[in-house]
Formats: C-alpha cells, sequence, structure tokens
C-alpha cells in the first residue's frame, strides 16, 4: 500500500514539475470536453456593426473555462464597421469568458496609417480595448511630414488602432531613430 501511494506521489510530482516548462499541460483532455475546430471566426458586433473579428486555422476550446488555443491567427479591429488595424501571430490563446487574448510568435501588427508593432507576446484585452507587452518591441511610426520614427525598446501600451494610450511610455531603455526631412524653421 505504502509503494502505492509513494508511487502516485512521485508521479504527480514529476508531472508538475514537466508541466512547469510547457504549455501543453494546460490542455488535457482531463479538464474536460474540448472541440477542435479548423479555419475558425469570431465577430463582436453591436447592432451589426462590427468592432473585431477573431480568426485562424485550427483552435482547440476547452468547454470547462472557455479557453481557446489557435494557430495562426488573425485579428481586425473596425472602426464604425470599416477595418482600422489588424493583427496576426503564430499561436496565442484567447480566454472567451473575461476577453483577455494573449499572442506569441512573430506578431505583426499593422493600421491604416502605416503604423507597426513587431513583439514576440502581445496581450490584448477586450474591455480595456487594449494591446500590452513586456517583450522587446519595434515601433514604426510614418508621420504625414515624410518622416518615420521607429522605435526599439522593451514594453508599451497601446489602443487597438496602435495609437499611445496617455502618453506613449516605454518601459525601459530604448532607441528612436527618425527618418526623411525633418521640418526645419528658421
Amino acid at each position: 500500500m505504502r509503494t502505492g501511494i509513494g508511487a502516485t506521489v512521485l508521479f504527480m510530482l514529476l508531472l508538475v514539475l514537466t508541466a512547469c516548462g510547457s504549455r501543453s499541460a494546460d490542455w488535457s483532455d482531463e479538464d474536460g470536453q474540448t472541440q477542435t475546430v479548423a479555419g475558425f471566426r469570431l465577430v463582436q458586433a453591436e447592432d451589426g456593426v462590427r468592432d473585431w473579428m477573431l480568426s485562424g486555422d485550427s483552435a482547440v476550446y476547452r468547454e470547462t473555462d472557455s479557453l481557446l488555443f489557435m494557430t495562426e491567427v488573425n485579428i481586425v479591429f473596425y472602426e464604425n464597421d470599416i477595418p482600422e488595424s489588424f493583427v496576426r501571430s503564430d499561436t496565442g490563446t484567447s480566454d472567451l469568458v473575461n476577453g483577455a487574448t494573449v499572442l506569441w510568435g512573430n506578431v505583426h501588427a499593422e493600421n491604416i496609417n502605416g503604423r507597426t508593432l513587431d513583439t514576440d507576446l502581445l496581450n490584448w484585452s477586450d474591455s480595456l480595448e487594449t494591446f500590452e507587452t513586456d517583450c522587446l518591441v519595434t515601433f514604426v511610426m510614418p508621420e504625414s511630414t515624410g518622416t518615420i520614427t521607429t522605435i526599439h525598446g522593451r514594453g508599451v501600451i497601446l489602443d487597438t488602432s496602435l495609437s499611445a494610450v496617455g502618453d506613449l511610455v516605454i518601459r525601459e531603455s530604448f532607441t528612436a531613430v527618425s527618418t526623411g526631412e525633418l521640418p526645419f524653421d528658421e
């Protein structure tokens, strides 16, 4: 009897240790029913006017906690039902109850004005309508004057149209490079 309990405890310890370094432990079939879909699309709309559309090549949906694990993720954000910005990543998860989405792997965001953001991990909060990351970012901002400012740094908070939420704050050391003709006041 003692050997069985010891083996069970050892097995549980090994299971916990292997789960620390991998996301796959979150997707155990023992946690509840799962559904796998290919070519999915979710749309948030109010009175027929789209706010955003989340789509991907494939997804695993875990019913017990409404968690969606996605591959080849695409998100389109709309302003008055017109596409305003786009985000894509290799993979992501979305908590369909609280509206928190985490994207990782070659995350690229761009808006209709040519602003782009590239990073490895990006959090989107549907309720706050913001993107946030603590990872390294490259943020490119073309201006109407013809200049292009490129900012490299760690951590940023932006709204879904890739504009700053309040002041643009890069949390750790960063570099900014502007190219093109800068206006000269005489």
